[in-house]
């Protein structure tokens, strides 16, 4: 089955569930104060990183979370509502504090992205998202936008760091941020890699070379 059937079957399968519905469901997000929209989300992601999305259906995820299919129409009308929200809820931004120093935030980065990306099944739900996002232009939009707005702890480390002279000459830092970003990406979505320690620090010192930091050694 081709990608392009796969999603076929997807929006086939919406149709299906919307069609079984038998009572009008109030459409409402999952607050962090919704403990079972919460749980809901969590047994999603855990259904993508079991099957991806040729296994995933709201039967499916109903039995996973334990609920009923009218819990889950409740909150998201359909399976790309939930989609949204699993990607809101999983598309956790680092956690970076200002030192006052380029190379240590750096390393707080690195560390963060390192913890994220080696969690299991980190792989096999980014690739669901991603293959979502190249066939659904409201996925799509949803997922740069979120990107933009929320995960962007890297660009705050870099304005900074041009900003107290660390770093010169930079014309653009969404592609500077694209720079640090691109490795850790390629190892883990496509070659399937774990980010271990030496390519951290691989990474790290060919990073602080590339904008002149010496040896890459600096701390």
């Amino acid at each position: 089955m081709t990608t392009d059937d796969q999603y076929a079957v997807i929006e086939r399968d919406e149709r299906d569930e919307r069609d079984e519905r038998d009572e009008q469901v109030t459409v409402e997000d999952a607050p962090e104060t919704d403990s079972a929209g919460q749980s809901i989300l969590d047994s999603a992601i855990r259904l993508l990183a079991d099957g991806g999305l040729t296994t995933f259906t709201i039967d499916r995820l109903a039995s996973e979370a334990r609920v009923s299919k009218t819990s889950i129409y409740r909150r998201w009308p359909d399976k790309k509502a939930i989609f949204r929200a699993v990607l809101d809820r999983w598309g956790r931004r680092a956690e970076v504090a200002d030192v006052g120093d380029f190379a240590l935030e750096l390393d707080q980065w690195y560390r963060d992205r390192q913890s994220t990306y080696n969690e299991p099944g980190f792989r096999q739900v980014a690739a669901s998202l991603m293959e979502l996002a190249a066939h659904d232009r409201d996925i799509g939009v949803a997922m740069a936008a979120d990107r933009h707005s929320s995960w962007n702890t890297m660009r705050q480390i870099l304005q900074r760091a041009v900003d107290r002279g660390e770093i010169t000459g930079v014309v653009d830092i969404e592609h500077l941020e694209q720079f640090f970003l691109g490795p850790i990406y390629y190892r883990t979505l496509l070659d399937g890699q774990d980010l271990d320690d030496d390519t951290i620090e691989a990474f790290r010192r060919l990073a602080l070379v590339a904008l002149g930091y010496g040896n890459g050694n600096h701390r």
